[in-house]
């Protein structure tokens, strides 16, 4: 007997400033309660992170800094991988910045630094500063929200994207053939650079065309797309390397991860791979690189 092909079912909504889809397989009865523990968790997270809505959570703190405020553990846990990953980037990751009216501040971002009280849930910031995670929030929403529908829902194959920020789970398990997930190609609205293999783990591509909110900037590279298992790790990294540039950030990424893969496209139109060689034609698909940075320590 052949076995049964798995249903799968597709939704999306907007939230977390973003159009997210979600493609899952599951039983026709698990679909209506699926899709509203996901919009219900995304919008609940929208209320911590959002900068834009005034009485959302991170608002409200960058509203009080320089006073000692109680945050929720979601934040409390938020915060903590803001800072490990300031570390893991030598700085170059912060997620603390000074308001754009205090010019003292501004030259010196790296001095700044909040008060944290484990023990009572508290965080002050300095006095002119506010907090910015830079997509750590959306990249950790997406992956916390995949943990929980594996290990409490047991669906075999699943996928969410948000943004340029995806995580896939299933085919390894599965013995089936791999996610395939095409890479826009920045200079031309329907063409593709080519496409990503992944049995599971998780992607990240960030455009500075499209970060509308971003600070101009004079780096070499325009769009990265990192691929590794931990959606913040491959986030944080996408958007760094595009604004240290090519040199830069893929020296410092060589120092700092072992486990992630980028292809960086630069401002004359020309691609980079970073990563293991065994990888480049097994997990890069269709792609015309120009440049290669074989580094043996990432799988």
């Amino acid at each position: 007997m052949e076995p049964i092909a798995p249903s799968f079912h597709s939704f999306q909504f907007q939230a977390i400033e973003s159009n997210v889809e979600l493609l899952l397989s599951c039983e026709e009865k698990d679909y209506a309660p699926i899709k509203k523990l996901a919009t219900d968790w995304f919008h609940q997270m929208e209320k911590r992170f959002s900068r834009i809505l005034a009485d959302s959570e991170i608002s409200l703190l960058n509203t009080l800094a320089g006073e000692n405020c109680m945050v929720s553990n979601t934040m409390l846990e938020v915060l903590f991988l803001a800072e490990m990953y300031q570390a893991v980037t030598d700085g170059n990751y912060n997620p603390l910045l000074p308001n754009e009216t205090n010019e003292a501040l501004a030259a010196s971002t790296a001095a700044l630094e909040w008060e944290v009280d484990p023990s009572l849930k508290s965080i002050k910031l300095p006095v002119h500063s506010n907090i910015d995670l830079r997509g750590i929030d959306r990249s950790w929403s997406i992956k916390r929200l995949a943990e929980y529908i594996r290990r409490h829902m047991s669906l075999q194959q699943g996928l969410i994207l948000a943004g340029g920020d995806m995580t896939v789970w299933g085919r390894n398990e599965q013995k089936l053939d791999p996610w395939i997930i095409g890479i826009q190609n920045p200079w031309q609205a329907n063409a593709k650079l080519g496409a990503v293999a992944m049995p599971e783990g998780s992607l990240s591509t960030y455009n500075q065309f499209e970060d509308h909110q971003a600070a101009p900037s004079a780096s070499d590279v325009v769009q990265c797309t990192v691929a590794g298992q931990d959606l913040v790790e491959c986030q944080v990294w996408a958007r760094l390397l595009c604004r240290l540039g090519v040199a830069e950030g893929l020296a410092l990424m060589a120092k700092r991860t072992s486990v992630c893969e980028a292809v960086v496209v630069s401002a004359n139109q020309e691609l980079h791979y970073f990563g293991k060689e065994i990888s480049l034609h097994r997990r890069w698909l269709d792609m015309q690189i120009d440049h290669f940075h074989f580094h043996d320590l990432v799988s």
